[in-house]
């Protein structure tokens, strides 16, 4: 299937964020880019993009990402899309499109979710789908500017801003037959809403509630703000995240990474960088004084947090990879063993006699903190499919609550005791880990 994007508008409220609204980056990455890379996750083929203002620099970027993306992009300009609405800038494609087709906004913001519940409710035969969201309430949606529609057995009976009365708020998703272009010609208003009223009022408009998907208007620089916290708060309540993570670790990572998106920064430097923080701590450890002690914990805790910051930058600007997390989890088992190696060094050089039972405990948090990983993988799966059957996850132990108890360690300089609850609790943990996996099968 193909999809049509419309990208042709000045974005006046936008102006001094960015040369042109489609280009305008949400969390480094440009609206137009976000656009369309949902209609691929979506399932799209080939993109259609009407330009209009800052036409070359849209073009020359939408350029760069059908070679970067593998998929054919194709431009269309609107001459007419100073003087005109957005209507003409769809009729400005009509040669390219002979066939049902998806239809969105440059500068609305979907999750691919969204799209394919629409995708799934084909429209009438000559007429056309909308995606509707039915939370009137709806954080995201400023209620004065959004287009409003009233429903009625399934299908839009009026739409418009300022409707009254409403049940339902245009998302600017569509799923369009060439029907819709017969509208436009019939409607002498340019806009695409005059004609999407025009069919409705003959039935031929399918309404496809979406209500809890995620959409935003970015239309000015409020709706800015509400679209890139709304994106930051969908990082949090990761299934694998631990207490410490999803209660400290990861508000503040977020508040790191809304930083770091804006620059050129990779998931992969920022994963070595954690690391780097790491061992430095671990060699304060090793040096001795309760000073090093001390920073060494900080520098631990601050390494743990920003090692949240690689899958959140990963995530917002489309850079996953396996590579990428396998990369992470190699670098977190050294970081480990370090962290945990130089406690124990810590606490063996500094107690007289050297007893023999604090390299044994260092040595049995090292093999515990090593096993609880190797175990992670199944049995988060394992946790997941009991969500998914309505069931609870239960606490997850793991490195967020290990590394916290290296900082409390090094703050308090209880070593020792805190060495062996790590030994004990990770161990503990692995058995029960695989007697509740033996009961799962």
């Amino acid at each position: 299937m193909k999809c049509l994007i419309l990208a042709a508008g000045r974005g006046s409220r936008l102006r001094q964020r960015a040369e042109s609204k489609p280009l305008l980056p949400v969390l480094g990455v440009p609206l137009i880019e976000r656009t369309l890379r949902t209609a691929l996750a979506a399932g799209v083929e080939e993109c259609v993009v009407v330009t209009g203002h800052a036409g070359e620099a849209v073009r020359n970027r939408l350029a760069h990402l059908s070679r970067r993306l593998g998929v054919p992009v194709r431009t269309v300009h609107n001459p007419a899309w100073e003087h005109a609405e957005n209507g003409r800038s769809v009729l400005a494609a009509e040669d390219l499109l002979d066939a049902p087709f998806l239809l969105m906004m440059a500068d609305h913001l979907v999750e691919p979710a969204l799209v394919t519940t629409l995708l799934a409710s084909p429209p009438p035969p000559d007429g056309i789908a909308l995606a509707v969201d039915g939370d009137l309430d709806n954080p995201l949606v400023d209620p004065d500017d959004v287009t409003r529609v009233r429903r009625r057995e399934g299908a839009i009976e009026a739409i418009g801003k300022g409707l009254e009365p409403f049940d339902g708020y245009d998302t600017g998703v569509f799923l369009c037959t060439p029907a819709l272009f017969d509208a436009l010609r019939e409607v002498e208003d340019t806009r695409l809403t005059a004609a999407v009223a025009h069919l409705a009022r003959q039935g031929r408009v399918r309404a496809v509630d979406v209500t809890g998907r995620f959409w935003c208007d970015v239309d000015d620089a409020a709706a800015l703000e509400r679209a890139e916290r709304a994106l930051l708060a969908r990082l949090r309540g990761k299934p694998t995240d631990g207490p410490v993570a999803r209660w400290l670790n990861r508000p503040l990572s977020i508040r790191i990474t809304r930083h770091l998106v804006r620059y050129p920064v990779t998931p992969n430097q920022i994963s070595l960088f954690a690391f780097a923080l790491s061992v430095l701590a671990a060699a304060l450890f090793l040096a001795g004084g309760r000073g090093g002690l001390a920073l060494g914990g900080v520098l631990a805790q601050a390494a743990s947090i920003i090692d949240g910051c690689d899958g959140e930058v990963a995530r917002l600007k489309y850079l996953q990879s396996d590579y990428g997390g396998w990369l992470d989890a190699v670098l977190d088992r050294y970081a480990d063993a370090l962290l945990l190696f130089g406690l124990t060094w810590y606490q063996w050089s500094t107690t007289p006699s050297h007893p023999g039972y604090v390299l044994a405990t260092g040595f049995a948090a090292i093999i515990g903190s090593f096993m609880l990983s190797y175990t992670a993988d199944k049995y988060d799966h394992r946790m997941q499919a009991r969500i998914l059957r309505g069931g609870r996850a239960g606490l997850r132990l793991g490195r967020d609550v290990r590394v916290l108890l290296v900082f409390l360690a090094a703050l308090t300089g209880l070593v020792f005791p805190v060495l062996l609850l790590i030994a004990l609790a990770m161990n503990a943990e692995v058995v029960r880990r695989l007697f509740l996996v033996r009961g799962e099968d």
